[in-house]
């Protein structure tokens, strides 16, 4: 089982936060690959400290051919992309997150399945995911079927697919669907792309794919915004804000790993 995120630089905090809970609870035998964008020469490094089987792919923004595709000055989409790393995704600030995780990301995931095609299934996530035990009933459940996104289909339109999480066997049926999905993110220009287009986009392409295609909708339990005691994997993206669900993920990771050394 491959894993895979991608974050930019201002989630450098949550990066850390992902590798140490997934490390503490699955161990590091699992290859993990993080596509990341800005980080410095450090940051790399200290990842690379955190995790024994990591690849990091580090890449540059030209943050002015950004600024122009979405219509905005270059200190504007800088202000953007601080907001949506530190607090939440709102409609004054969508433009930056349509442009990462409706673009850059969803082509950054596609060309990492097909690099690591060899490693048969892959588990992509939110870089902004705190994970609280094993993941072995969720890999497992991967591995059975082609597609394993958390489904919400009586939802509106861009809440029918939940696309924090993301399970893929690596083959042309798969490959299929990340194609389908980049088409529709690039027939809409950035600016002009509504709230949740990522998902909306993803799930057009579920359409388009759904009768040939193996799809498993993941338990709530794998991707929880409400951080219940139950819940196996904690979702950072609320309104609360980024750096208060850090700190409460933090918090209860602290009390996980004291839990277990005084057990």
């Amino acid at each position: 089982m491959l894993v895979h995120a991608y974050f930019t630089n201002g989630f450098f905090p949550w990066a850390k936060l992902f590798l140490e809970s997934f490390k503490f609870h699955n161990g590091e035998e699992m290859k993990v690959v993080l596509s990341t964008r800005e980080l410095t020469d450090g940051e790399v490094e200290e990842l690379y400290g955190l995790y024994k089987n990591l690849v990091v792919q580090n890449n540059s923004f030209d943050f002015e051919m950004m600024a122009k595709t979405a219509g905005v000055s270059v200190k504007k989409l800088l202000k953007l992309k601080s907001e949506i790393e530190l607090n939440h995704v709102t409609e004054k600030n969508k433009v930056w997150k349509l442009m990462i995780a409706a673009d850059d990301r969803v082509k950054s995931t596609f060309g990492v399945m097909k690099e690591y095609q060899d490693e048969g299934f892959m588990f992509h996530s939110d870089i902004d995911m705190y994970i609280r035990a094993p993941l072995t009933e969720l890999f497992d459940e991967i591995k059975k079927h082609d597609i394993s996104i958390r489904l919400r289909l009586h939802s509106k339109l861009n809440r029918k697919t939940m696309i924090g999480i993301q399970g893929y066997r690596l083959c042309k049926r798969t490959f299929k669907y990340l194609q389908k999905w980049i088409k529709y993110i690039d027939d809409v220009a950035p600016k002009d792309r509504p709230l949740g287009y990522g998902q909306t986009s993803s799930y057009y392409a579920y359409l388009d794919v759904i009768d040939y295609v193996d799809w498993w909708s993941v338990p709530r339990r794998f991707a929880a915004p409400q951080m219940y005691d139950g819940d196996i994997i904690w979702a950072g993206n609320t309104p609360k804000g980024k750096v208060k669900n850090l700190e409460l993920c933090r918090n209860d990771f602290d009390k996980i790993k004291e839990g277990i050394s005084n057990g």
